[in-house]
């Protein structure tokens, strides 16, 4: 909690931590190319370095599984390259690329859609095992079949996004259970962790990009985030990456009042964060308008109000 009346604030407009629906957006999209691209980078390097680290930790548990070893290492083998073809079919998107102009690459990428080829016969030599491969690859089949199609209706001009891709899938549970100190040295388990997260990391770079294209349309969506803001600016987490005095849309979401804001920022410092993999961007906003402004100010009064108050309240 930010209690700038005990702390002073030397700021026109002092900044706090504030839980807000946020949406930031390029204000230019890249020109001319063959699909329709906002210009974000959704593959920085801290975001590559983490997908090494995961492609590496699940090698080194795959290597240590004892059981149906030549089976599970060939089907491990063939999910991780599944996703990297994917996630170089989502990088291309996200630069403009269409995958269709290479007809090799994007028939590989097609065959994706039928899933994965070794799976079946896991089936009968560890059905539990190739419970949790199927339940993997329901996840991944919803992600690639949603990129082939915006593959295929994209144009320069359009980007083809699907506003229904799904957060919550049943693998996700059953991971959640195996972080459990009980399996931390099972290698099969770990391996399963390890892939999952591996695969992830690309598909939620794609879901970004995805998002990036539909989501301005649907504030009811947007996720509440933490940022440190105040009414002249803001700056929050990204697991992607924009350039320094980029200009950007930024929009606010206030459910309790059904009202968004508009502010035209620049982007005036970028930090990356190696224990988050994340990038720490603040945004000035350029020449706000007035309304807006007041009522953001009006905003952060009134939450820095509330947490005072609660402060005081668990005082007594």
């Amino acid at each position: 909690m930010s209690l700038w009346f005990l702390k002073g604030n030397s700021r026109r407009y002092f900044r706090i931590q504030m839980p807000i629906r946020v949406f930031v957006a390029p204000a230019s999209p890249i020109k001319d190319r063959e699909i329709y691209a906002t210009g974000v980078d959704y593959f920085p390097p801290i975001i590559q370095s983490l997908i090494e680290k995961q492609r590496n930790e699940t090698f080194y548990w795959i290597d240590r599984i004892q059981d149906h070893k030549e089976l599970l290492t060939e089907l491990f083998r063939e999910v991780i390259e599944s996703v990297e073809l994917f996630g170089k079919a989502a990088e291309q998107m996200s630069k403009g690329i269409n995958p269709r102009n290479d007809p090799a690459y994007w028939m590989n990428l097609s065959k994706q859609t039928r899933g994965f080829e070794k799976i079946d016969a896991l089936k009968s030599a560890a059905p539990k095992t190739y419970k949790y491969f199927k339940l993997i690859e329901e996840k991944y089949l919803v992600f690639i079949n949603a990129m082939t199609k915006s593959v295929q209706e994209s144009t320069p001009y359009h980007f083809e996004a699907d506003p229904n891709i799904p957060f919550a899938f049943k693998i996700e549970e059953i991971l959640e259970d195996f972080k459990k100190e009980k399996f931390s040295k099972i290698p099969l388990v770990q391996s399963l962790l390890s892939l999952s997260s591996f695969m992830d990391t690309y598909l939620e770079a794609y879901r970004q990009i995805n998002d990036d294209n539909v989501m301005r349309l649907h504030p009811e969506k947007w996720r509440s985030v933490n940022v440190n803001i105040s009414a002249s600016g803001l700056a929050m987490m990204f697991r992607k990456r924009f350039d320094t005095f980029q200009r950007v849309d930024v929009f606010l979401y206030f459910p309790e009042n059904n009202r968004v804001l508009q502010f035209e920022g620049s982007i005036v410092d970028i930090r990356s964060i190696e224990d988050t993999h994340s990038e720490r961007i603040a945004i000035n906003f350029e020449f706000p308008e007035g309304r807006e402004q007041d009522f953001l100010q009006f905003k952060i009064q009134e939450f820095e109000l509330d947490e005072c108050t609660d402060f005081e309240f668990k005082r007594l």
